[in-house]
């Protein structure tokens, strides 16, 4: 049997060193395409740990690894939550390819486990447009009182795209008083690039949040929105600073 190295020389246990593999090949993307069989056959591994690993990668290749969806699927039935975690994850990385799983991802929203309804709802934002019949659900989720599982509905409807339906919602978790809550909703909402006034006028208060993640998120939007009213808040929002500061909002307006 093959030994292998680690780190300082110390030999690796071959359940590692399938791990170890496996987070190579998500770490090389798209890439890796030619290795999907190979981790559709690791996802029946006696080891939960590459298992996860393995779904992990899957979603990491993307939409390429859509091959992997009936096995990503029957791996959210895995007796490891950890697993079926990364199963959710996985699917919602390939993305608009995974459609297939949708009607057991919004199964997965009645969970009794929060983080399994906060994995199924990401993914099913993730894998975007043909999950649309998740939004009455992700909906009632906005009223949970988990603010994790309301942030992650929240994204979803976003990234599913039902302006209608989630803007107004989103409008009034930019005055949430968690953070990251307030952080997810302004994401939300530059994914949506709603060019409403009541969202231009929302994201400019946003600008001033005390959470510089949100105050980020706020330049972004406004930025992909574009009209005269959105820029001229950006404009005098970055003349009202200085230093480090500009800099660091300034990269988020600028990035892609």
């Amino acid at each position: 049997m093959a030994v292998f190295q680690g780190h300082r020389g110390r030999p690796i246990r071959p359940v590692t060193a399938r791990a170890v593999a496996a987070r190579a090949l998500g770490a090389a993307g798209e890439t890796a395409k030619a290795a999907v069989p190979a981790l559709i056959q690791a996802l029946d591994d006696g080891d939960s740990g590459v298992r996860g690993g393995t779904a992990r990668a899957l979603g990491r290749i993307g939409e390429t690894a859509q091959a992997a969806v009936p096995a990503l699927m029957q791996a959210l039935d895995d007796e490891d939550a950890g697993v079926r975690s990364r199963a959710a994850g996985a699917l919602g990385g390939i993305g608009e390819t995974a459609k297939a799983a949708v009607p057991i991802l919004i199964e997965m929203l009645h969970d009794e486990e929060q983080a399994m309804r906060a994995m199924a709802a990401g993914a099913l934002g993730l894998i975007g447009v043909p999950a649309k019949a998740a939004v009455p659900v992700l909906k009632e989720l906005l009223d949970d009182e988990n603010a994790l599982l309301r942030v992650m509905a929240a994204r979803a409807l976003g990234l599913i795209g039902e302006p209608a339906k989630a803007v107004p919602t989103l409008l009034q978790m930019l005055d949430d008083e968690n953070a990251l809550l307030r952080v997810m909703a302004a994401g939300a909402l530059a994914r949506l690039g709603e060019p409403a006034e009541t969202v231009v006028s929302a994201l400019s208060e946003a600008l001033n949040d005390e959470d510089s993640r949100v105050r980020q998120l706020a330049v972004r939007t406004l930025g992909q929105i574009g009209t005269p009213e959105a820029l001229k808040a950006v404009k005098d929002f970055m003349q009202n600073r200085s230093g480090r500061r500009v800099r660091v909002i300034k990269r988020a307006h600028d990035a892609p």
